[in-house]
């Protein structure tokens, strides 16, 4: 719908003018800000200024209800909601949810309506954002945490202590508490000494760099870094990725353009632990800074006297677990055919790496049995070099006269792979075309995958930013 408009920085001016100093009204406002500001670094602008009102926090104020969905709202509230997720119905149920808590409240506007039904108004502007919350909640009315000792001791958050600083977009601070918690990590309030993850919320990579106002949290990690204590700053994206069971070696790039055209733009979009807040916080050493060794592929594989889960079998199972389900090796190995994969070594563990080989078109890579199990249940083929393949001939086409059609050089994929740290093992089609997949091979942890050259210059997810 959208593969032909203007890009987001040649839109916004002509939004922030049709809304001028209204308030904008969004239910689930948490999401659509954090699509603004995001796509606002991505093109390498400022934050808008606007302030907004979220009708899903006015819906658990005012309202008792079994489900709070935009749907369920409407319906509570006298009238239905016709093709729900299209952009203009969606925004027409929001005006009548407004217009209906109004005349309940008997309140005259949105400020009024705020206040009656003990809600706050949420603000954006240039590197700022607070959100629209219930008035009185506080984030420090924490649930009691009880840490899961039985967590997968290889989960990256496992044992590590973590701190939250700034707003989360995806949960509320005590959410994120017990998310730390489940996978065995340890959740404080403030930095310390003790601190391994300081978690970044509300980030606007356009006004981070030296000299900016960053929290206090932020800033005493900073000088705890500089002294020598191993503290990783991530971003809220990170530790989503880290919750999900994906290993991080270092601080992933906040955002980044996957276009080359877009230097300008990466130049703002930098690592936060290269941030500092003055020259006083700068690296006292000189000295180079060694990378760390990847963690290995895949781990010793742990006996266990356990069965199956699939009911019918009796077989002892591959690997051990204590809440999810398990297999034997002839039931991964079913499990690996339906995502399309013959397994060229032993299996270990759901979250090692292990190579395989496509049933299709043959290419070898590693792919996590955990990643599998995700890509079967959404009747997706785990080899990536297919799902690019097919993804990239299906945009070629819906862009049709516009689309790349120019061939890739061997040595400018040769060049670009060796910049980023990988060993090039050759493109994937004949010919070679924008967006189609190349097999790399990982020069620090090993890793053989199948991917676009625009993912290919992030680097491997296991290399530190240094």
């Amino acid at each position: 719908m959208v593969a032909e408009a203007p890009r987001w920085k040649e839109v916004l001016p002509h939004i922030v003018g049709f809304v001028g100093t209204d308030t904008l009204v969004a239910h689930n406002a948490a999401f659509d800000t954090g699509v603004i500001r995001y796509a606002c670094a991505a093109d390498g602008i400022q934050w808008p200024a606007f302030d907004f009102l979220c009708t899903l926090v006015a819906a658990r104020k005012a309202l008792a209800l079994p489900s709070y969905r935009l749907p369920y709202v409407a319906v509570s509230l006298g009238f239905s909601l016709e093709n729900h997720h299209d952009a203009h119905a969606d925004a027409s149920a929001v005006v009548k949810i407004v217009n209906k808590l109004a005349q309940r409240e008997n309140a005259t506007d949105l400020q009024d309506l705020a206040q009656k039904i003990g809600v706050c108004l949420g603000t954006m502007s240039l590197g700022k954002y607070s959100g629209s919350v219930a008035q009185g909640s506080s984030s420090r009315g924490f649930t009691p945490v009880s840490v899961n000792a039985d967590a997968d001791p290889a989960g990256y958050l496992f044992g590590r202590v973590v701190v939250f600083t700034g707003t989360l977009q995806s949960m509320t601070r005590d959410t994120a508490r017990q998310e730390c918690a489940r996978v065995g990590a340890i959740p404080e309030e403030n930095t310390t000494k003790r601190t391994n993850v300081l978690v970044v919320g509300d980030i606007d990579p356009s006004v981070l760099r030296p000299g900016s106002n960053l929290t206090g949290k932020t800033r005493k990690a900073f000088e705890l870094q500089d002294k020598g204590q191993q503290i990783e700053v991530m971003t809220e994206d990170d530790f989503l990725r880290c919750l999900g069971g994906t290993q991080l070696d270092g601080v992933e790039i906040i955002l980044a353009s996957q276009q080359e055209t877009c230097s300008s733009t990466t130049s703002l979009i930098t690592t936060v632990t290269d941030l500092r807040t003055s020259d006083s916080l700068r690296s006292k050493s000189d000295q180079p800074v060694v990378p760390k060794p990847p963690k290995p592929l895949r781990r010793t594989p742990i006996p266990t006297e356990q069965k199956c889960s699939i009911t019918t079998c009796d077989a002892t199972a591959a690997f051990k677990t204590r809440t999810n389900p398990t297999w034997c090796a002839e039931h991964i190995v079913a499990i690996q055919f339906q995502g399309g994969l013959r397994a060229l070594e032993e299996f270990t563990h759901p979250n090692d790496w292990q190579l395989t080989e496509c049933l299709d078109c043959h290419v070898q890579a590693h792919y996590r049995f955990n990643y599998t199990l995700e890509k079967n249940g959404e009747n997706e083929p785990t080899c990536r070099a297919c799902y690019w393949r097919q993804w990239a001939d299906r945009n070629r086409l819906e862009q049709g006269s516009w689309a790349e059609i120019t061939p890739v050089p061997f040595l400018d994929a040769k060049s670009i792979s060796e910049d980023h740290g990988y060993t090039y093992l050759g493109p994937l089609t004949e010919p070679s075309l924008a967006d189609d997949p190349h097999q790399v091979k990982c020069n620090h942890c090993g890793k053989i995958s199948a991917e676009r050259l625009s993912d290919i210059a992030f680097g491997c997810t296991c290399t530190p930013r240094v």
